[in-house]
């Protein structure tokens, strides 16, 4: 990546500019590490193993690299951290009282459009580009290109066969939430086929990428860091057929939300909602909101087949929940599974299953949550925890409970979770709990 820190096309300044924290070089040569708010990044394509040097101003004893199952432990020499990688992937630095660092290693060889070819919106060249929104339509490819940085957002509406990639960065700094200007970052809106991946989101104004009422949508390999409220990182709104795979989502509010809702400027976003798989993530949650979040707004039929599969938990800061659903609405929300997730800190609570009513919601009826599973799921706590972390479960009533809620394999700092008071958990109008 270069750095595009300076260079502008036409009358705003781009707010991403070096880091002012960390300096870093791989295989010897300096990479581009910026400022994107409340972390910092560098995104490089790996070519071969090589040895990443980073540089911090002052004492940098302390230092992990999460994801911590990639086992990388760094040699650290003062304000030198250093360390070898071998495989793609993304790696959050985390020092003591510093912000975090992301890396972005991608691999070689991503297939992308050229430009001049049809229907392809190319930006490229290492240079910052302020369009303000761009709409794209049926059939047509944006590409932002490593090294270059698109200032705006992008709308796309009863189209098909859409797709948005690149290694590039998309940034919502165009737009002045200060003044109060809230756009999201990305929209699709009643379409089919869609294919976003490889671009780096910053900057956002509020919610990052929202699917809504689409189907045959794949997000594969995007990265986010939100440093604003509400910037919530994958919103899945009244959609089908959902595969989000292999992203790296930091944000200050859920990182993934799964709603059907009638939204606060009139758009009709409602509908029922299956199939949705996300895999093979990392999730860092900043404050407020939840992890993997299902709700508040669920005024459709039906919420069913929702996958969270393979997903590292680096951080959950806030006072939202790990894994959460809220229904506020009527629907039914069922066969809902979470399976080998790796949680590295956590801090107000763990599991938040409810059936609720809240300013969030339209619907006069309550609905259900039934047939819940957590598979596979390994908790490091720590003694901040004990007495301050709590999980619930809750029903509205006894005609609207929540049932069928099984863990299996469920550890907390190594030990099985057999009941719900190692995990502090709470209940009402609940039946079908069980552990093992």
């Amino acid at each position: 990546m270069q750095n595009t820190s300076t260079q502008t096309e036409g009358s705003c300044q781009t707010l991403l500019v070096p880091s002012q924290t960390y300096s870093v070089t791989v295989a010897g040569k300096a990479v581009a590490c910026l400022d994107a708010g409340k972390a910092d990044f560098a995104s490089w394509e790996m070519i071969q193993p090589g040895e990443v040097m980073i540089h911090v101003d002052g004492d940098a004893s302390g230092t992990t690299i999460s994801p911590l199952r990639r086992n990388i432990r760094p040699v650290v020499n003062g304000g030198t951290i250093a360390f070898t990688i071998t495989e793609p992937g993304n790696l959050c630095v985390i020092l003591p009282d510093r912000k975090p660092l992301f890396l972005y290693i991608d691999a070689p060889g991503a297939e992308v459009p050229q430009p001049g070819e049809r229907q392809v919106r190319y930006y490229g060249g290492g240079r910052v580009y302020d369009v303000g929104e761009i709409e794209l339509h049926s059939g047509d490819t944006l590409c932002i290109e490593r090294g270059s940085v698109l200032r705006g957002n992008i709308m796309c509406r009863d189209a098909e066969g859409v797709r948005i990639c690149g290694g590039g960065i998309l940034d919502g700094s165009y737009y002045d939430s200060v003044s109060g200007e809230f756009v999201r970052s990305i929209v699709f809106e009643n379409c089919r086929d869609v294919v976003v991946e490889g671009i780096i989101m910053v900057h956002p104004t509020t919610w990052m990428l929202v699917l809504a009422r689409c189907e045959h949508v794949v997000v594969r390999g995007v990265k986010q860091i939100g440093s604003c409220m509400s910037s919530d990182g994958i919103d899945i709104c009244g959609s089908r057929d959902v595969l989000v795979e292999k992203c790296c989502l930091r944000n200050d509010d859920d990182n993934i939300a799964v709603k059907s809702l009638f939204t606060s400027d009139g758009r009709d976003w409602r509908g029922n909602i299956a199939d949705v798989i996300v895999r093979d993530c990392t999730f860092l949650n900043g404050q407020p909101g939840n992890v993997m979040e299902i709700g508040y707004e669920l005024s459709a039929d039906r919420v069913g087949e929702v996958l969270f599969e393979n997903i590292d938990v680096i951080q959950a800061n806030g006072d939202g929940a790990v894994f959460s659903i809220h229904n506020g609405d009527r629907a039914v929300v069922e066969n809902i599974t979470w399976r080998d997730i790796r949680v590295e800190h956590y801090w107000d609570k763990l599991v938040d299953l409810r059936i609720v009513h809240s300013r969030y919601n339209r619907d006069e009826s309550r609905g259900h949550i039934r047939n819940i599973r957590f598979e596979k799921i390994g908790v490091t706590g720590s003694i901040y925890n004990e007495g301050c972390s709590i999980s619930l479960i809750g029903g509205f009533s006894a005609e609207h409970e929540v049932s069928g809620v099984q863990f299996e394999d469920f550890s907390l700092n190594g030990t099985k979770v057999t009941d719900g008071d190692a995990i502090d958990l709470h209940v009402r109008h609940a039946t079908g709990l069980a552990f093992s």
